[in-house]
């Protein structure tokens, strides 16, 4: 990664938490916990594959889907293209 995994960590923590609320506690314990397990990437696919997953996407902002796809911006390409793909599935497609 081109930013410090420290720093990108705590990005992807105040992500989660703006994100998730406690009822979604299963996915968020995983999304902070693959970080640990130097799993950086399977963390970032997790959080996209989670909002694409919802039921009322909308409650997602633009913004906030956009600071998902830039937390995967360092990645190689199949992850982006991983995280892009989950995202659009918030356009139905």
């Amino acid at each position: 990664m081109v930013q410090s995994c420290a720093a990108w960590e705590k990005r992807l923590r105040e992500l989660v938490e703006s994100l998730m609320d406690p009822d979604s506690q299963p996915v968020r314990g995983h999304v902070l916990d693959f970080p640990r397990a130097g799993e950086h990437g399977l963390a970032v696919e997790t959080l996209a594959d989670w909002i694409g997953n919802l039921e009322e996407p909308a409650v997602v902002s633009p913004a906030d889907r956009a600071r998902v796809l830039d937390l995967a911006a360092d990645f190689p390409e199949e992850t982006r293209i991983r995280v892009r793909r989950a995202l659009a599935d918030l356009a139905g497609g």
